[in-house]
């Protein structure tokens, strides 16, 4: 009898675990992956600490490489093979590999796991020299060579995850930074209050962030090099430039055969990670989520979101059954020495999704206020007015940020009010915490606040 045959379109996060995890609980399974690129399972997170140099090798950012996919699991990866069309009627690909030569593969089940791409605005010269993007390991690659080899001077990036992750790693570099924010706030993601903390933390670490100069163009010399960026609040010499402007859901194979798409450009799946085609799943990057509080689609490309998604993926390919039933946007990153954290809804989301809320700011020590070595935590509560539910939390702090937004996260996600929360049980001694835990805290005011007490 012939086996089944699960193949999976793209050879990261979500792929990977798709395939690893239906390979597990169905061993005769026949799993084929086909990646565009030459490598799979890698970690793109990882980027800015390859560049900055703490991480030596491009080959530490990869998890496994195609061949210990073979031997140790049983999964058959190529790599330079990218799929052209999917043939839903047929249960068959079309693909083209490292030679050029056109290939159809039939399947009896397929995941598509194609990711996102950096977005690249249509601005005036954006194709110059020396503008970059950074999400794909190729990306780091060039631009840690062009650093390494040209020895620039000064740099450009845009605010959100990535610049200010690169501000810190070019920092390190020795180079001259430039932050241009196209608003009034860095991480147009997180309020005004945590932003300025951050703001701080770049001044103090002389990076020149510029607030309210969205880019306009780009000015190159005879070379065809860039040499300024032009914003609305004027220019800014450099030697070069990586934006970084968000990424788009890479969805059109999929829209070509005729599954659906969402508003946020992602793939339309189910709680199974299933498409609107029988047999055809989809999962990480590329599909559009549900949030939890709202219950609406969003995009939210995150690590952790797509190995989850292809887990469950790879279970109900398999003939399990697993659901995976949405996101809270959980996100922590590192800038210079402050750690910056949100989950849930921020002031910003609840008030376009209409929650009659309240929120409140806390500074409060990261230790007991006499043990030595600790630091401020700002902690900032989005609290739903009539219930006292909690619905998002942003931190910044340089120790014991990840532990409490991971409670938060948990705390939101099983609808929490801010009374429970000041009653918790969370572990206290003076070199990790306050007595009144910071989340505790912020719950006490908050219950002030809206009368609750």
């Amino acid at each position: 009898m012939e086996k089944e045959r699960l193949i999976v379109i793209g050879g990261d996060a979500a792929g990977m675990s798709a395939a690893s995890k239906a390979k597990r609980e169905d061993p005769d399974l026949d799993v084929l992956v086909f990646e565009k690129q030459e490598y799979v399972s890698f970690g793109l997170c990882g980027l800015p600490y390859y560049i900055s140099g703490e991480v030596e090798k491009l080959d530490d950012l990869i998890a496994m490489d195609p061949k210990a996919f073979q031997e140790k699991r049983g999964i058959d990866v190529r790599t330079e093979h990218e799929v052209l069309d999917i043939h839903p009627e047929e249960r068959s690909v079309v693909l083209e590999n490292e030679e050029g030569e056109k290939l159809e593969r039939s399947y009896d089940k397929l995941l598509i796991a194609t990711g996102a791409y950096a977005i690249i605005p249509p601005l005036k010269n954006v194709g110059l020299e020396n503008i970059f993007t950074l999400h794909w390991l190729d990306d780091g690659k060039e631009i840690k060579k062009y650093v390494e080899s040209k020895k620039p001077d000064r740099v450009v990036l845009t605010a959100g995850y990535i610049g200010l992750e690169m501000a810190e790693a070019f920092g390190k570099l020795g180079l001259d930074v430039t932050v241009l924010a196209k608003d009034e706030k860095v991480l147009p993601m997180i309020d005004e209050e945590i932003a300025e903390t951050v703001k701080e933390e770049l001044e103090k670490n002389n990076v020149d962030f510029k607030k309210n100069s969205e880019i306009t163009g780009f000015e190159g010399d005879k070379d065809g090099k860039v040499r300024k960026v032009k914003t609305k609040n004027g220019e800014v010499e450099t030697d070069f430039v990586l934006l970084g402007v968000g990424v788009k859901p890479s969805s059109e194979l999929a829209e070509k055969a005729g599954i659906e798409i969402g508003k946020t450009g992602g793939i339309l799946v189910d709680e199974k990670m299933e498409t609107n085609i029988k047999n055809i799943y989809a999962a990480g990057d590329c599909v559009e989520s549900r949030h939890i509080l709202t219950g609406e689609g969003v995009n939210i490309p995150l690590g952790d979101t797509a190995n989850r998604q292809g887990r469950t993926a790879g279970i109900n390919i398999s003939g399990g059954n697993a659901t995976f039933l949405g996101i809270l946007g959980t996100a922590i990153t590192k800038i210079f020495d402050l750690a910056v954290a949100r989950t849930g809804l921020s002031e910003n989301e609840a008030k376009k999704s209409e929650f009659d809320y309240t929120s409140v700011k806390i500074d409060a020590p990261s230790r007991a206020f006499y043990y030595p070595g600790g630091s401020k935590i700002t902690v900032k509560m989005i609290i739903e007015e009539n219930s006292g539910r909690l619905l998002g939390t942003q931190m910044a702090g340089k120790e014991g940020v990840s532990q409490r937004i991971d409670v938060a996260a948990s705390l939101i996600n099983y609808k929490s009010t801010i009374e429970e929360i000041q009653n918790l049980d969370l572990a206290y001694a003076p070199p990790y915490s306050p007595a009144w835990d910071p989340l505790q805290t912020a719950a006490k005011v908050a219950s002030s606040k809206i009368g609750s007490d």
